[in-house]
């Protein structure tokens, strides 16, 4: 297969492959505009007529096809071949589709063992009776086996369930993993072992975590009865305050759920909290909710909650950011492209679909005023230029002209009049001039800790269930049978999750027979 394979179509409308949400079956499904959003309508011939909400906003879906890069995928680690068969795969509803994108993080579930029991969670213990928990030497070959992808390796992984901090050997598998070369390590989770133990979260720092992605849906209780049937409000304090008192803090990202009418009202105030936190809460990821099971068309259309819906509260609410200051995933892809062709080297390039995430930076100054990256970055002008250069650069002699005319693209993106007071026009040179070089983890890291992080990734159910954006998605789950599945596949769909859970799993009452009723 070509590049040209994995095109993706842009324009409304468009037919996708999506499937039914009742019989799982492969059908063909259509997006068009509606009263300003953009719906996707499918029907089964056994089940029906199915509508749903895709993006409320028609010109946002547009805007972001326009940073719509190919990927290069990734080989399918059980394969003994070379060439196109031997491209990761998923299957779905009986057809193979070949994955377009790399590994940009990689989640490893470590247990479904859980210590809450919260109504919206697809992971549980409890629920599924029976408990899936790898044993480390499992766990172990998962992690080499990301390691070892090609073309592009595996960097950063995410340890997740479940409860991942109740896994018997979670700090030996955060060693294993720094070991290993992992540069972005991370684990999500609900806090409450962090806020009870501040010697684990020590030693979780000091065995290798760089990144707390920390369930948070409100700054008051009652959202936390709601969604998670116990006040939790003063656990996601106490882990603050944990980290905070440690030499090297990890960052920490706030992962809030948002279901329309039980927290939508609250997008704003998260956010306000992230920077009253900023010295160690690094960025906020939303999480429209993803509905699991049958829900009504009234229940959806009450309920369903888009990236778009995230972009009008985060302005109502704060007023820090429009609908002009979002953009999606892909349009760092260019950059990533550029410092492969510079270094000679494949990195990983983030080419998710452009309708799986979007995001943006907010530069806080020193008197409270904060500014969106995109007032004093002209993002398309900065991402389609390194683009356009990425296409001819290479690791030759011409290398130092390259560079000149990516330095060129740069600060003519830089609108030096719009620049907050505290941010100098050298310094985003400075930092943009070493991503392309050799520091670029280093700059990045640098870049990060200056600015508040915001974005929203929309994972898919069954009734918005779109093929394409399977493909194309970068958050790949990796499986004791060393098998790499995109995050949305597993876990909605077909749900490869029961599958793999049930395969190598032990009934529940097996398991507390053995270890008793408290441990699940």
């Amino acid at each position: 297969m070509t590049a040209k394979d994995y095109e993706l179509s842009k324009g409304l409308p468009k037919t996708t492959t999506s499937i039914c949400p009742e019989c799982k079956k492969l059908i063909e499904a259509e997006l068009l505009e509606r009263d300003g959003a953009v719906v996707i309508e499918k029907t089964c011939d056994e089940h029906g007529f199915f509508s749903d909400v895709y993006w409320s906003d028609v010109d946002m879906f547009l805007k972001a096809e326009d940073f719509a890069f190919d990927g290069i995928g990734l080989l399918d680690p059980n394969a003994q071949c070379d060439g196109a068969d031997c491209r990761a795969h998923v299957e779905i509803g009986g057809k193979r589709f070949p994955m377009t994108s790399s590994t940009g993080l990689a989640n490893i579930d470590l247990t479904n063992r859980c210590n809450m029991r919260c109504p919206i969670c697809f992971a549980n213990a409890n629920a599924a009776g029976y408990v899936y928990e790898p044993d480390y030497e499992t766990i172990v070959n998962m992690l080499e086996m990301l390691r070892n992808e090609e073309p592009i390796r595996c960097t950063a992984v995410q340890f997740s369930g479940g409860e991942p901090t109740i896994y018997p050997r979670f700090l030996d598998v955060l060693r294993k993993a720094d070991e290993l070369g992992f540069a972005q390590i991370q684990v999500a989770t609900n806090g409450l072992s962090f806020a009870k133990d501040p010697q684990l979260l020590k030693d979780a720092v000091e065995a290798g975590l760089d990144t707390i992605y920390l369930s948070f849906d409100g700054v008051s209780d009652d959202i936390y009865l709601k969604a998670r049937d116990r006040k939790m409000f003063d656990v996601k304090i106490k882990l603050i305050e944990n980290a905070r008192k440690l030499d090297n803090p990890p960052s920490i990202v706030l992962v809030p759920t948002i279901l329309k009418g039980i927290n939508d009202h609250q997008v704003g105030p998260i956010l306000d909290f992230a920077f009253e936190n900023g010295d160690v809460v690094r960025g906020v990821n939303y999480q429209p909710v993803a509905f699991t099971g049958r829900i009504s068309q009234d229940e959806r259309e009450r309920q369903r909650y888009t990236l778009t819906d995230l972009v009008y509260d985060v302005d109502s609410q704060t007023g820090y950011a429009g609908r002009d200051d979002w953009y999606p995933v892909p349009v760092v892809a260019p950059v990533s492209k550029l410092v492969s062709a510079l270094l000679g080297e494949k990195k990983v390039t983030f080419t998710a679909h452009p309708h799986c995430g979007i995001a943006t930076y907010l530069f806080r100054d020193e008197d409270g005023t904060i500014t969106p990256m995109p007032r004093f970055i002209d993002v398309e002008k900065f991402s389609l230029g390194l683009y356009k250069l990425s296409n001819i650069a290479k690791n030759n002699w011409l290398k130092t002209w390259y560079k000149m005319r990516a330095m060129r693209i740069i600060r003519k993106s830089i609108k030096k009049d719009k620049l907050p007071d505290g941010l100098m026009h050298l310094d985003i040179v400075d930092l943009i001039a070493g991503v392309l070089g050799d520091e670029s983890k280093q700059k990045l890291s640098e870049f990060s800790w200056k600015n508040m992080y915001v974005g929203g990734m929309h994972f898919q159910d069954d009734y918005n269930y779109d093929v394409e954006r399977v493909r194309r998605c970068g958050v790949h789950y990796a499986t004791p049978d060393l098998e790499v599945i995109p995050f949305c596949a597993y876990n909605g769909g077909p749900n490869f999750r029961a599958e793999v859970e049930s395969k190598h799993s032990v009934p529940l009452d097996e398991w507390r027979a053995k270890h008793g009723e408290e441990n699940t």
